[in-house]
């Protein structure tokens, strides 16, 4: 009996000790449970705090929360609020550094995951901590390490009145159990607090670099976009002072534009930088790479501009891989700028390169519009552009004065029918627009002044008109053609007589043979004369304007009547002419007299600079609607000199070989105006030695009708 006795009572304690496993299991499940239902940090290290006095039965209850970046524990939560303010505002901002030379006894019992007690203010190894049971208002505490794969996380500190008995070996086994459960739980609510933070910085940072944007981009102001760079950058890194320097590359020179927040005067500042330089401004321009200081004391190029300054960073701008200027910021703390300071000015100095550039080249533009607009208000020619929509978008102080228009309205933005309404300009336009080509031609202004004017279409503006007054080269030319017709009209009347008198002489031959010859000779040069009037009046006649009699013709047939004619001329020099023009050539559209008149021009010219025992080709073919005509001889050829000038009035070839052919240097001028009077062109081909060719382009009667 004694022994069953004995057995039972074991087995009751046996009992009794499971049950109290499974409720501590219990408990602290339903404890980590509830911590781990809680993300939110400070929300979590209440729970904690609350948890703790619950399940350790104490009346105090501190955490400690490790920083991630620093060695130091911080204040987390508590269930007290100590009577002295400046008490409870120095636990709130507590750090303790855990590598501390002086703490490491109880460093060391945490770092190693081992729980810390204490039951007098003699335990104390150290002042931070009793001052913490000061502030708790206790005297002994115990405490447990919250542990997460070998790193300390957290500590959980209880402690009890003065008048409450030591902690027992319970309760520190209980709070031991909390911490190991709170740890992970812990963790989370860190890492989902960093998570929120870090979003919530970018969310903001977005913000902020969208408002620098919007206001970056609403001026084109060079100085209101250094202000805008510097107040976000003091905005956002909490500096005390900044400033942005212009930076040459091609002389290495800086120029401080805008400073803020310095103590002393701007007269002793730029003293000192002429005297000391520009330290870290000058580094950072030179290297083009950001820098930050995080002690100045350590920087042997830093110049004390404010008082109190403990850190410095500069940040270039850059455009280009240039470094067009760098923005400068100082810091009262000790290592008071961080990487996220430097990552948002980066961005700002970013945006600010790219403002800068844009208001540079607003104000070159304003410049060379300015420029372009006093040019063209002071040239004499007309200048007008009309956009796509057939608005005008620019008009000089020449077009107003030939439109008769108000000098001092502004006619930019007005409809084209508006501005040039009752004029022949307007009409000019509309066909251009019409066909979609650049159009040029003479037009009459309504001030009576006659001008040359030109379309051209443009994609990416619209229309540009240019026209030039030709009314003083017009009324020159009128005196001319009307000074040639007098002129030539009063010599062709005593050259009438003269040739009169001559002809009765060799009539009469009443001279002797040497004087007959002689007056062969006056004979001959009166003929070139007459020739040469009849030419200059010809040439007037067609460059004032001649009416063409147009109608189908078979320039075959003229051809050959030129060819007759010539041939007399051709067999004095024992050359052969070759027509080659077929029977059948389609009609061409022309005046018959005047086409007569230049293919008989072309064909004697080829007889004449043609060596004796050559020859002269006519041929022709027909393309598309029109028909050109080529004469081909084997002549001396053209230098390519003498080929640009041909058809130019009273031009001649100077070579000792052309020197005893007899013209007026004005039959090829009258056959180019007459060609292009038929809308046809005219061209020539020629090598020295070789011969010439003479290519003529004639319009069909087909294109024509």
């Amino acid at each position: 009996m004694n022994e069953l006795r004995q057995g039972n009572t074991t087995l009751d304690e046996e009992i009794e000790l499971l049950k109290m496993q499974v409720k501590e299991l219990t408990i602290i499940n339903n404890l980590a449970s509830k911590l781990g239902q809680t993300l939110e940090f400070d929300v979590f290290l209440e729970e904690l705090v609350s948890a703790t006095i619950d399940t350790v039965k104490c009346e105090r209850a501190l955490v400690l929360v490790s920083n991630e970046q620093d060695t130091v524990l911080e204040f987390g939560a508590c269930n007290f609020r100590s009577q002295n303010t400046e008490s409870q505002n120095s636990l709130e901002n507590f750090r303790l550094n855990t590598f501390h030379p002086e703490v490491n006894s109880i460093a060391e019992l945490w770092l190693a995951g081992s729980p810390a007690q204490f039951n007098t203010a003699s335990d104390i190894p150290h002042p931070s901590f009793g001052w913490i049971t000061e502030v708790m208002e206790i005297t002994s505490y115990i405490s447990s390490p919250m542990m997460l794969y070998g790193q300390l996380t957290g500590v959980v500190i209880v402690g009890n009145s003065t008048d409450q008995n030591a902690f027992s070996e319970s309760q520190q086994k209980w709070l031991d159990l909390v911490a190991n459960s709170a740890a992970t739980p812990l963790q989370n609510a860190r890492l989902h607090h960093k998570t929120v933070e870090e979003l919530a910085d970018s969310m903001r940072e977005m913000y902020i670099l969208r408002q620098i944007d919007r206001e970056l981009n609403d001026t084109i102001d060079l100085n209101h976009v250094f202000e805008i760079t510097l107040d976000w950058a003091l905005r956002f890194t909490n500096a005390h002072s900044t400033s942005l320097a212009l930076y040459d590359q091609d002389t290495n020179n800086l120029h401080f534009l805008m400073e803020y927040g310095y103590d002393l005067p701007q007269e002793q500042i730029q003293m000192l930088r002429q005297e000391y330089g520009n330290g870290l401004t000058a580094r950072v321009a030179n290297s083009g790479y950001a820098e930050v200081v995080p002690d100045i004391s350590t920087d042997a190029d830093y110049v004390r501009l404010a008082n109190n300054t403990r850190s410095q960073m500069a940040v270039p701008v850059m455009r280009e891989d240039r470094v067009v200027a760098v923005i400068t910021l100082e810091s009262k703390k000790l290592n008071g700028f961080t990487d996220t300071h430097l990552d948002f000015v980066q961005k700002l100095a970013t945006r600010a390169g790219v403002a800068i550039d844009n208001a540079r080249l607003y104000e070159e533009s304003i410049r060379e519009r300015g420029k372009l607009s006093h040019i063209l208000n002071n040239t004499a020619d007309v200048v007008m552009v009309i956009g796509h929509d057939d608005r005008i978008i620019l008009i000089n102080q020449s077009a107003l004065s030939a439109l008769r228009l108000y000098a001092n309205q502004d006619y930019s933005k007005q409809h084209v029918a508006e501005v040039l309404e009752r004029t022949s300009l307007l009409k000019t336009y509309q066909r251009a627009k019409a066909a979609g080509e650049n159009i040029t031609e003479e037009v009459v202004m309504p001030n009576e002044r006659i001008f040359h004017a030109n379309f051209r279409r443009f994609e990416t503006i619209g229309w540009i008109v240019v026209m030039h007054d030709i009314t003083p080269f017009k009324e020159m030319d009128r005196l001319k053609g009307e000074l040639i017709a007098t002129v030539s009209h009063d010599l062709k009347q005593p050259l009438s007589v003269m040739n009169g008198y001559i002809e009765l002489m060799i009539m009469q031959q009443s001279d002797t043979s040497q004087g007959l010859n002689s007056v062969q000779m006056i004979r001959r040069a009166m003929q070139n004369m007459r020739q040469l009037i009849d030419d200059l009046l010809d040439l007037a006649k067609i460059e004032s304007g001649i009416k063409l009699d147009l109608q189908a013709v078979a320039v075959q047939a003229i051809i050959q009547e030129c060819v007759d004619q010539v041939r007399p001329a051709a067999q004095n020099k024992s050359m052969t002419i070759i027509n080659n023009v077929a029977d059948d050539l389609a009609k061409v559209s022309g005046d018959r007299s005047r086409l007569r008149q230049i293919l008989i021009n072309l064909i004697s010219n080829a007889v004449k600079y043609t060596a004796p025992e050559g020859w002269v080709k006519i041929d022709s073919e027909v393309r598309g609607n029109t028909v050109r005509i080529t004469v081909q001889d084997n002549g001396m050829g053209i230098s390519p000199e003498d080929q640009i000038h041909v058809f130019e009035r009273f031009y001649r070839v100077r070579r000792p070989e052309t020197d005893s052919i007899e013209g007026t240097g004005l039959g090829l001028a009258i056959v180019k105006s007459l060609v292009e009077a038929h809308g046809g062109q005219i061209g020539l081909e020629s090598k020295m030695g070789e011969g010439t060719t003479f290519f003529l382009v004639l319009p069909t009667n087909e294109e024509v009708e």
